[in-house]
């Protein structure tokens, strides 16, 4: 039985590109009122677990910080630097409440064994959630994660620790560092990676250095693979 576990959904956007390739897939967004649309989407398929609720590293509850371009609310408020990007639309709006869970508890309760594919969207949280993780990443049991990534020294979400180094430290014994996707945090001028990139994405061999990548792109997303695994519908995900 093949599994998709996709954190952060939004309203299900991209998941409505993967979700029928899977026998089973579990569904995590914190967002109520997005919620209530990704219910409206997906609740009518059988296969589906759909969860309100925000993934961290404990169940209970947490403050959620709603800003002016939805997709951009996380557990964190947006940093300076990005509200000088993109304004209004990563400026907080209103602060909720809403219930979070452990991820790789949960998974547990629910009889998971294998994940074929982790896919996750969670504005800074990705690595804090992705530590839950711990027991599947040790013991191979998940095939391929696709999960935004924050460069080294780069702070979007005030709080919150999501930089590529700390999924290397957690993945890389016994997972490959297969391509970064460009995320949508750009600086308006290209540097020499971005060059390369194509405007689209880098292999891992492309990117001499993904620290140096970051000082132009400062988030992406990273596919990574189990070693050994075979390529799957991760491989085709760019951002």
């Amino acid at each position: 039985m093949s599994t998709l576990v996709y954190v952060g959904a939004n309203v299900g956007v991209s998941l409505w590109n993967l979700f029928d390739k899977f026998d089973q897939v579990y569904v995590f967004e914190p967002d109520p009122e997005m919620f209530s649309e990704l219910n409206r989407r997906f609740n009518q398929f059988e296969w589906v677990t759909l969860v309100n609720a925000a993934c961290s590293s404990k169940k209970g509850t947490a403050k959620f910080y709603v800003t002016g371009n939805r997709v951009a609310s996380g557990l964190g408020e947006s940093s300076e630097a990005f509200q000088k990007v993109y304004g209004s639309n990563a400026s907080t709006l209103k602060e909720i409440t809403v219930d979070t869970i452990n991820l790789g508890k949960y998974l547990e309760s629910e009889g998971v064994d294998f994940i074929d594919l982790y896919y996750s969207d969670c504005q800074g949280s990705d690595l804090t959630i992705l530590k839950t993780m711990k027991k599947f990443i040790d013991n191979e049991k998940i095939g391929e994660t696709f999960i935004e990534t924050h460069a080294d020294g780069s702070e979007i979400y005030v709080g919150l620790n999501n930089q590529f180094s700390g999924f290397k430290k957690l993945l890389n014994k016994n997972y490959d560092f297969i391509h970064a996707a460009m995320g949508t945090y750009q600086a308006s001028e290209a540097g020499p990676a971005r060059l390369k990139l194509n405007g689209q994405y880098a292999s891992a061999d492309e990117l001499e250095d993904v620290s140096d990548w970051g000082v132009s792109n400062p988030e992406w997303d990273s596919y990574w693979r189990l070693k050994g695994h075979p390529e799957g519908v991760a491989s085709t995900l760019r951002a």
